[in-house]
């Protein structure tokens, strides 16, 4: 799948398709989304090293329920204050904890914006992508990429249709998956 051509279309289908999502329905997909990026490797490890902040994944799945976001803001915020990139003892992040970086900022961020839920979408895609990339199974991860589309799709339908849909989708899709290995 040539991902740089179909990107850009895909982001502007997103953004438009979740434009008439209601504030629930934002909150469960977020909550769904962060299924995927649990299974990544050292998701609450990764977050512990750059944002210095202990996660529980109920208390923060609570949390995106009820809008209580604000100390996981102030720890990003905080953390982008003091890194220094040109110190001398600076550590570039790895590009999987760089997901999950980016991943973390836009589960936290204010879902009243029905953008700030397409990042999310789009990086998994970029994941996805990474693997395809740099992966001894290319095939395998194009496989899954192009699959992953369709299904992005497929959930944008569903909240169109005001459809209910499993929070555990992303989890359960993808939990047979090993990220590891790279």
């Amino acid at each position: 799948m040539d991902i740089v051509k179909h990107i850009s279309q895909h982001t502007k289908s997103l953004i438009e398709r979740l434009d008439g999502s209601s504030l629930e329905q934002r909150k469960s997909l977020t909550v769904a989304i962060l299924g995927f990026y649990y299974q990544l490797p050292n998701f609450e490890e990764t977050l512990h090293k750059y944002l210095y902040i202990r996660i529980k994944k109920q208390q923060l799945i609570a949390d995106i329920y009820n809008g209580h976001l604000q100390n996981y803001q102030a720890a990003i915020e905080k953390s982008n204050a003091i890194v220094d990139v040109y110190a001398d003892n600076y550590e570039e992040p790895e590009p999987i904890e760089l997901f999950i970086l980016d991943a973390f900022a836009g589960i936290t961020s204010d879902l009243k914006l029905s953008a700030n839920v397409v990042p999310l979408f789009i990086g998994i895609i970029d994941t996805l992508d990474y693997y395809e990339n740099f992966s001894d199974q290319p095939e395998f991860w194009n496989n899954l990429l192009e699959k992953e589309v369709a299904f992005q799709n497929e959930i944008i339908n569903q909240l169109k249709s005001k459809q209910a849909f499993d929070a555990a989708i992303y989890k359960n899709r993808y939990e047979n998956v090993s990220f590891d290995g790279l």
